[in-house]
């Protein structure tokens, strides 16, 4: 573990090199490796998930326990998964001049204890899909880039004091959203709607999912390939539930001992 002054030490030499090569060429922490041949089980499960495209939407079906969800989603997305992986590296080490594989270990003693173990199902599926698509990543990657919101927003602002006083803060989203009902709806109904203030990496939210888990209610939502919730903040269930959230502006309470968001959404 570092100490502050070390970490002080290094997050200015990061800067440093980052700045002076902009040109780098980045080496991903998941990166591409030759695709596995599938077993009779794993296409029995991929028979029962399907991906379709329209208009730069993908719409992804998936069903079964969670490991089969996420093994469908891993494999079936795993080309977009592996970019978005690409990109939120590329932005971090920019952003905050410490390494990727950094922050995924410390989200691997800050998150991942506190998942609980049907997500972590889901997210172990997700790296089993990738693998057979010929993507290796791990479980601690993907649950640091299922809570990249929370890591990067609401976490580093805080951590980094630790290291550095007077580094910039990252920029604010705006999200927006509002419900309406009753007498304040024409018809009586329900009116919800949300709007998605985001920065370069929200043009690869473009999924829609259909979730039909073996138990509970049917999903549909939209997301991030490789999320195993919404975090564009918006889902319908079968059961007529509907919901969204928005930002909170200027948050500072960020507990290291609480469960993650992205856990708290699913």
């Amino acid at each position: 573990m570092r100490t502050a002054q070390q970490l002080k030490s290094h997050l200015l030499r990061r800067a440093g090199r980052l700045a002076s090569l902009a040109a780098l060429t980045v080496i991903l922490l998941a990166s591409p490796t030759p695709a596995t041949a599938l077993s009779d089980s794993q296409r029995a499960c991929l028979g029962k998930a399907e991906r379709h495209e329209r208009k730069g939407w993908i719409y992804l079906h998936v069903e079964g326990a969670p490991r089969e969800l996420g093994f469908q989603h891993g494999y079936l997305l795993a080309k977009e998964i592996a970019e978005c992986l690409r990109v939120r590296r590329v932005m971090w080490e920019n952003q905050s001049a410490m390494e990727w594989s950094w922050l995924v270990e410390r989200s691997s003693k800050l998150f991942t204890p506190r998942v609980d173990a049907e997500s972590l199902e889901e997210i172990d599926g997700i790296v089993e899909g990738l693998a057979a698509a010929g993507v290796k990543t791990s479980r601690d990657e993907i649950v640091a880039f299922n809570g990249y919101f929370e890591l990067a927003w609401y976490w580093w602002p805080k951590e980094k004091k630790k290291i550095i006083e007077g580094g910039p803060s990252p920029a604010r989203q705006a999200c927006s959203s509002f419900v309406a009902t009753g007498s304040f709806t024409a018809d009586g109904g329900v009116v919800l709607a949300h709007n998605t203030m985001f920065d370069y990496p929200g043009a690869d939210a473009n999924v829609i999912i259909d979730l039909v888990p073996a138990k509970g209610q049917r999903i549909l939502m939209q997301t991030f390939p490789g999320w195993i919730h919404s975090g564009t903040d918006f889902f319908i269930t079968d059961a007529g539930l509907v919901g969204s959230e928005t930002t909170i502006g200027d948050f500072e309470g960020f507990d290291e001992k609480a469960i993650p968001e992205f856990v708290r959404a699913v």
